[in-house]
């Protein structure tokens, strides 16, 4: 059984026929043995006697896990009394790390193992917010720039007049607004360079603050002592606009904002207000509202000023179709070492 509220478990592993031509030609030009490394499920199961039901309610979850062998799960919350439904279960296989919405406790008195994979498709969105990161912090648009018109012969070599404001990233603050799993990687990126960090969620998380290296503010703050702000919220009816010019006007101006999450998560009419008039160092942006972004958008005419220091990329931080086939076979691999009675990889509860 799978319940999966986006659909990361099974786009990697769909039939290569229902991957459009220019993704094909993408996944052969990366990978010339692509479509070999690129199964279907129901490749990856051939000569196995497999059914595969995909949930859409908890109510569906209800009436069909009594017979399933396998619960697969990404981004769901199970009730134990739902989970206790499953008396075949043989392995319950969540995607992602992040496994709150798995009652452990009630697996461990079913017998029942806990596989989490960690989604590769969250580890680039963290390499990709490091590195618009460190292009605002080090001012690299307008250092290409300087470069490019030759400012250099006229102003200096060695140093760089052309745009004040370079700076030591272990001098400043990085702020996570969420602690799931893209923030958590960040955190640790941080600390590699040095780096205070806060974070503030809907839910505290006391017993990773140690681990990570990580201090909880409430929501004010977070905004107000940030260097840097990258947001890593989830989108839903909650969250949808939540950050809007109340907050910009709680950041320093001297700050810094990172959005890999949603663009609906923000008044994109209130950041560009706010970026245009210079109440904001900067920005870096992979999303939007609307998407994709269109072409009269006044943030163009920011990022094309490094005076304005904005970094803007397509929705391009989950880096592309192998991100999505990786996290899917890694789910389907672990099934496949249970059925060959093989170890299952990234237990958490056994």
């Amino acid at each position: 059984m799978v319940w999966d509220r986006v659909g990361n478990v099974t786009w990697g592993v769909r039939p290569w026929h229902e991957w459009d031509l220019r993704a094909q030609a993408q996944l052969l030009r990366e990978n010339p043995a692509g479509r070999a490394a690129a199964p279907s499920l129901e490749e990856l199961f051939a000569g196995y006697d497999m059914a595969f039901v995909f949930a859409k309610s908890l109510d569906d979850v209800a009436t069909e896990l009594p017979d399933a062998d396998f619960l697969v799960v990404h981004k769901h919350t199970v009730p134990p009394a739902v989970l206790q439904r499953g008396e075949k279960l043989r392995l319950i296989q969540h995607l992602g790390q992040d496994y709150r919405g798995i009652p452990v406790a009630t697996a461990q008195e079913m017998g029942v193992p806990i596989a989490a994979t960690p989604l590769v498709n969250y580890l680039v969105v963290a390499e990709h917010v490091w590195a618009l990161m460190l292009t605002l912090l080090k001012q690299i648009p307008a250092q290409r720039r300087y470069m490019a018109e030759r400012e250099y012969l006229t102003l200096g070599w060695g140093i760089y007049p052309g745009t004040p404001g370079v700076q030591i990233v272990r001098d400043l603050t990085l702020g996570l607004l969420g602690f799931g799993e893209i923030a958590r990687p960040l955190a640790r990126m941080a600390q590699a360079f040095d780096m205070p960090c806060i974070y503030w969620d809907i839910v505290r998380f006391p017993e990773l603050e140690a681990k990570y290296n990580v201090r909880y503010v409430e929501w004010d703050e977070i905004f107000a002592q940030s260097d840097v702000l990258s947001v890593q919220l989830a989108l839903n009816e909650q969250t949808e606009g939540i950050i809007g010019a109340r907050e910009f006007g709680l950041m320093k101006h001297t700050a810094y904002f990172i959005n890999t999450a949603r663009g609906k998560l923000v008044d994109q009419a209130a950041l560009t207000d706010a970026l245009r008039h210079r109440r904001l160092a900067g920005a870096g942006l992979d999303v939007f509202d609307p998407e994709p972004l269109p072409a009269d958008d006044p943030l163009h005419d920011l990022a094309a000023d490094p005076r304005y220091n904005v970094t803007l990329t397509a929705h391009t931080a989950w880096q592309g179709h192998w991100t999505h086939i990786r996290d899917s076979l890694e789910i389907w691999h672990n099934i496949l070492r249970v059925l060959r009675g093989e170890p299952v990889r990234h237990l958490v509860s056994d």
